[in-house]
């Protein structure tokens, strides 16, 4: 009877034993489970951290080079247009490129008239151009008339001229000044301008990947 007492006491204590080192394990490894995605967890936050940091940083850097070029471009275009401004001036005052200019004059005096369509305008110059305009006047009243059928009155504002500043070309206004166009040199170069930057900076520096109406068909 004692023996079958140990005996059972014996295989109480084995199995305590038994199930303790179970649990113990089990622990062991809930403990070993949840440190490493404790610590995988935290790796993740530090490298997504990282490359948050690296994206923004390349960003930056990206960002800066941009405008860097921009501001580049923008330079170059601005001393290719000024270039540009001169090379009007010069033939403005030129003897061998007035004609030129004159019959330049001429056109740009037409296109505002034709935006208008009034029978009685007037121009506004540049002190230098009233004498040849003025000169002009019989001309240019026929083709007006061959081209719409009026027979406009064309006169030379005198209370009012073109700043020295402006390299020529001319504005027409009618009904006292409530109708008006302007058509000078450089309100047609600032026009081309806008038109003409693409190319200049395919030309300037090289093509735009990105701009696919200007490619070669």
């Amino acid at each position: 009877m004692v023996k079958f007492i140990e005996f059972e006491a014996d295989e109480i204590v084995q199995n305590i034993e038994t199930q303790s080192e179970n649990e113990y394990h089990m622990k062991k490894n809930e403990m070993i489970l949840k440190r490493k995605m404790e610590i995988n967890q935290l790796y993740n936050k530090k490298t997504n951290l990282i490359n948050r940091t690296t994206a923004t940083m390349i960003t930056d850097q990206m960002t800066s080079a941009k405008l860097e070029i921009l501001s580049t471009r923008d330079k170059y275009i601005k001393s290719v247009l000024a270039d540009v401004n001169k090379e009007l001036l010069k033939m403005r005052k030129h003897k061998a490129c007035l004609c030129d200019y004159r019959e330049i004059l001429k056109k740009l005096i037409l296109q505002a008239m034709y935006q208008i369509v009034e029978q009685e305008v007037f121009l506004i110059l540049v002190s230098e151009d009233v004498e040849y305009v003025t000169s002009m006047i019989p001309e240019l009243k026929q083709i007006y008339l061959a081209n719409t059928g009026i027979n406009v009155k064309i006169n030379i504002d005198k209370s009012i001229k073109l700043p020295t500043q402006e390299i020529g070309g001319v504005v027409v206004t009618a009904k006292d000044q409530r109708v008006l166009v302007e058509n000078t040199l450089v309100v047609r170069l600032l026009y081309l301008t806008q038109q003409a930057i693409p190319i200049i900076c395919t030309g300037l520096f090289g093509p735009n990947p990105t701009r696919t109406y200007l490619r070669d068909t």
